[in-house]
């Protein structure tokens, strides 16, 4: 839960909205980078990064499978 008076903590401009799955930092609407994390043919989840964890293979773990 984002308390309503914390900024962004990548950006510093606008208020936080999610914390990044990766690190834990408060994100805004502007900085926050989805990524769909499927389990099988009928599960999945939507996880919240920053840009920096979002690039990381060793933490955005869907960068280390190619698409086909």
């Amino acid at each position: 839960m984002i308390d309503n008076d914390t900024d962004c903590h990548y950006c510093g401009e606008m208020k936080a909205v999610v914390v990044c799955h990766g690190c834990g930092i408060p994100l805004c609407n502007t900085c926050t980078r989805l990524e769909d994390y499927g389990f099988g043919c009928d599960g999945g989840q939507i996880l919240a990064f920053c840009p920096d964890c979002f690039r990381d293979p060793g933490v955005n773990t869907v960068l280390r499978f190619p698409e086909p």
